[in-house]
């Protein structure tokens, strides 16, 4: 986890990681469709099945336990490509990840965001957890752009007005080094000109060995 990972808009990495984004951009269009449509019984009976079928034929293939074999597996990309791929909540390669995109500047990040009704909590509105959620990943990804690898330890989140779902949500975040071992960063959500959801974080440095990540 370094600052030379990859804005994760870029549109390259070679045709296994295209093609993992593709399936996962699949995946989300099916489990938004799951969500939308009106299915009755036998047809939902019918894509179940249909469903486990699939799911039977991907567990034939050789399975990942985690980030860090999927590191042994695939080297050459390293842990900041296998991290941006997979991780939960914004994995360019996740199929439960809404759409988002950032890019990194000194210190901070910015980016937007825009979820689908998959993501709806209130009516019309997102969850308070993928607000929530998305603002950490984006605080914590901010940190590690400071060249070094942490875990949160404590975040307040302030949800000011109901995030919609289907429009851009621009969102953004800033790191301040409190001393050798802590960060503070703080994070915001913005639907036009209305902030939506604020954070804040505080993270905690910690060894790259305790993650199996060796040091650069």
């Amino acid at each position: 986890m370094t600052s030379s990972e990859p804005d994760n808009t870029d549109s390259t990495g070679g045709p296994y990681w295209r093609a993992r984004r593709q399936l996962a951009l699949a995946a989300r269009q099916l489990n938004e469709s799951l969500i939308s449509a009106d299915i009755p019984p036998e047809q939902a009976l019918e894509l179940s099945d249909e469903l486990s079928r699939l799911a039977a034929s991907l567990s034939d293939l050789p399975q990942v336990s985690g980030l860090m074999d999927m590191v042994g597996r695939r080297p050459q990309d390293g842990i900041d490509t296998i991290m941006g791929e997979f991780v939960a909540m914004a994995g360019r390669s996740h199929p439960c990840s809404p759409d988002l995109t950032w890019h990194a500047e000194p210190h901070q990040i910015r980016g937007t965001v825009t979820f689908s009704q998959a993501f709806e909590g209130p009516p019309g509105h997102v969850h308070g957890g993928w607000v929530a959620g998305i603002l950490d990943h984006l605080m914590g990804m901010t940190h590690v752009h400071m060249g070094q690898p942490g875990m949160t330890s404590g975040l307040t989140v302030r949800y000011l007005k109901p995030t919609p779902l289907r429009q851009i949500i621009a969102i953004s975040a800033v790191a301040e080094e409190l001393d050798e071992r802590r960060t503070e960063v703080k994070a915001e959500m913005r639907c036009g000109e209305t902030i939506t959801a604020t954070a804040s974080a505080i993270f905690v440095r910690v060894d790259r060995a305790r993650f199996g990540i060796e040091s650069p």
